[in-house]
């Protein structure tokens, strides 16, 4: 065990020193060079054991990922204080405000509370407890007393007056659990007054009195995980790690709070006699983790973890968790704590601030490397713009010249539509007006009653003409600005259609029938009368005009599914060839131009079906006239779609 140990230690100060030379002086650098060699020679014997050491050993991963959920922690831990801070203070007041028959309880509590992270209060509640008259009588109270003073005064460093407190406490009169709890207490100061004193003397009967209090401990602890704790560092401190870590390992992950926190301790010495670092880190960091989340500031494991961060070259957290120790050394006074960071804390104070020098140098090599290239990258994107402005000036030119030339074109295409537009609309608006005005003239005559009613008949037709065209032309305006509205109603489709039949019957010629065909009777549309009604009415209109005799039907049907309907306008006329299916549908556009209109009302027509959701078409594969399909969606309001989409839900659930 030794050599891989050695061998492996010697390899991580080397490596160390090549990342971090500035950090050592002359006279260390000299030494590990002397035993470079024996490294050497050690490292090729410690091959196949390091193989084999790896096989249980947390990935990098791993403690990398519990790592940063403790720089989380430490960064965010003013909320921890505060949550520990207000639970104190509640329990301040309820201690201030019970009844004396539960003071002594509520004092407990709060003893417990204070225990974790600040020594000195935890003692002044210990003291109000003694001055009770049931400490007086209680020998159960005042053993509770004792004993947790001798935690306090052990972690604050005062282990003689720690272990002169147990000593006054007779076991035989604990009860089971009290005396688990002595002997945990005897042996945790006896550790800890072990420790410091190895540096004055040795200790005598050292590894007989604790095996001693070890074997006691496990007699009496129950079986969990207590007794795994105390096995593991039975094992650890006879040098028996391997066993430690089969105790413990398993159970680890199973446990929670004060329990992990021990455990973790537990785990992190095992592997640290086994020179496992990677796990030595890993549990140092869970156990550090689960204490900075408790509140607690009698921080075991963190000292720790600053020494192996320090000596795995992590400079910059083993600086950060050094402040996060030394900001609570004075809420806790613990002597060991505070030997603890401050053997390290000039050397890491040194370290960081040089490695900061470093970095930010780098830093500014890096900015300086950064502008030295973007200015040559600027220089040569300079020349090449120029060299490319050169070249495509010519081109620019050519293409300007080309947008004048389409600008141009149209531009006259706009001036032949307004030319186009202005004869339609003097033809279409001056061919109503005069018939007004001329059957007005006459009917200022002597006429019979049958001939006034036959010119105002004439007159009514050409209003309703020349209203039509005006209509048109003010729907293109606000469609095509967005400023047109729809009015959503619910009403019956045969009503509209067959009001629409009957308004445009007068066009047609004897020989001449215009049918209606519905799917089925009473079928019940929700969207905008007017405005299907004026497609409907288009239709019809082109129909009747285009057709001298047969038949014309229009024929209702739901299309695909009950969510849209589909109108259907067939007629035996004179048709639209194939090449102007789509073109018809343009403003201006008519497959005559001899014939009265102005050529929107198909174009109106489709602007409207698409503003309702749905279309309007040519169908090109009737070749016995003329069939245009024009289909509109059912208007759902909001609130009735999300109606309809719960009840669906709430049927697919079942």
């Amino acid at each position: 065990m030794f050599l891989p140990k050695y061998s492996l230690h010697l390899s991580r100060q080397i490596t160390f020193m090549m990342r971090h030379q500035t950090y050592f002086n002359l006279t260390y650098s000299l030494k590990i060079m002397r035993n470079f060699r024996v490294f050497i020679l050690l490292l090729l014997l410690n091959i196949p054991l390091s193989i084999f050491a790896q096989d249980n050993l947390k990935s990098k991963k791993e403690v990398e990922e519990v790592l940063l959920e403790l720089d989380s922690v430490i960064a965010n831990k003013r909320h921890f204080q505060k949550m520990r801070q207000q639970h104190v203070d509640s329990l301040e007041q309820i201690v201030n405000s019970c009844h004396m028959d539960d003071y002594v309880e509520k004092c407990q509590e709060l003893y417990r509370a204070l225990s974790h992270f600040d020594g000195r209060e935890a003692l002044k509640v210990l003291k109000r407890i003694q001055k009770t008259e049931e400490y007086e009588q209680d020998p159960n109270l005042q053993a509770w007393v004792k004993l947790n003073a001798s935690i306090t005064y052990g972690i604050m460093g005062l282990y003689h007056s720690a272990d002169n407190l147990t000593a006054n406490i007779d076991p035989s009169v604990l009860s089971r659990e009290e005396q688990l709890h002595y002997y945990l207490t005897s042996r945790y100061n006896y550790e800890r007054i072990a420790e410091y004193m190895a540096e004055i003397s040795i200790v005598q009967d050292e590894e007989k009195q604790m095996v001693a209090l070890y074997d006691k401990i496990i007699e009496l602890a129950p079986d969990g995980y207590e007794k795994d704790i105390v096995t593991a560092n039975k094992a650890v401190y006879l040098n028996h790690p391997e066993e430690a870590l089969e105790v413990l390992t398993e159970q680890f992950p199973k446990t929670q709070g004060m329990e992990r926190c021990r455990m973790g301790m537990a785990l992190a010495f095992a592997n640290e006699e086994l020179d496992n670092r990677q796990d030595y880190i890993y549990y140092l960091a869970s156990t550090a983790l689960c204490n900075l989340k408790s509140g607690y500031t009698t921080y075991e494991a963190l000292p720790y973890l600053v020494h192996a961060l320090y000596d795995e070259g992590d400079i910059d957290r083993a600086y950060t968790y050094l402040m996060c120790t030394m900001e609570d050394a004075n809420t806790y006074p613990s002597r060991r704590l505070a030997l603890g960071v401050s053997k390290y804390f000039p050397l890491i104070n040194s370290s960081y601030r040089s490695h900061k020098a470093y970095l930010s140098h780098n830093e500014q090599m890096k900015r300086n490397s950064l502008i030295i290239i973007f200015t040559l990258m600027a220089l040569a994107l300079g020349i090449a713009f120029f060299l490319g402005w050169k070249q495509n000036k010519a081109a620019e030119e050519r293409r300007r010249a080309n947008q004048l030339q389409k600008a141009l074109d149209q531009a006259e295409i706009a001036d032949r539509i307004k030319t186009v537009f202005i004869q339609n609309m003097r033809h279409e608006i001056r061919t109503p007006l005069n018939a007004i005005m001329g059957f007005a003239q006459l009917m200022s005559n002597d006429l019979s009653d049958e001939e006034r009613a036959t010119y105002n008949g004439y007159i009514q037709e050409s209003n309703n003409q020349l209203l039509s065209t005006l209509d048109d032309i003010i729907d293109v305006s606000h469609m095509e600005t967005g400023a047109f509205n729809f009015q959503f109603e619910k009403f019956n489709v045969d009503e509209l259609c067959l009001a629409h039949i009957e308004s445009n019957k007068g066009m047609l010629t004897p020989d001449v029938k215009i049918l209606y065909k519905p799917q089925e009777k009473d079928i019940t549309l929700s969207s905008d009368k007017k405005r299907i009604g004026q497609v409907l009415d288009n239709l019809i209109s082109n129909a009747c005009k285009n057709t001298s005799s047969g038949t014309i039907t229009l024929k209702v049907a739901h299309y695909i599914d009950r969510g849209k309907l589909q109108f259907v306008v067939t007629d035996t006329g004179t048709g639209v060839p194939p090449e102007k299916a789509e073109v018809i549908f343009e403003h201006f556009e008519k497959i005559d131009h001899y014939s009265p209109g102005l050529g929107l009302g198909l174009y109106v027509s489709r602007l409207i079906a698409r503003a309702l959701g749905g279309d309007i078409y040519l169908n090109t594969d009737y070749t016995e006239g003329a069939q245009f399909v024009f289909t509109v969606p059912n208007y759902i309001p909001p609130e009735e779609e999300k109606a309809l989409i719960e009840e669906e839900m709430l049927e697919y659930e079942e």
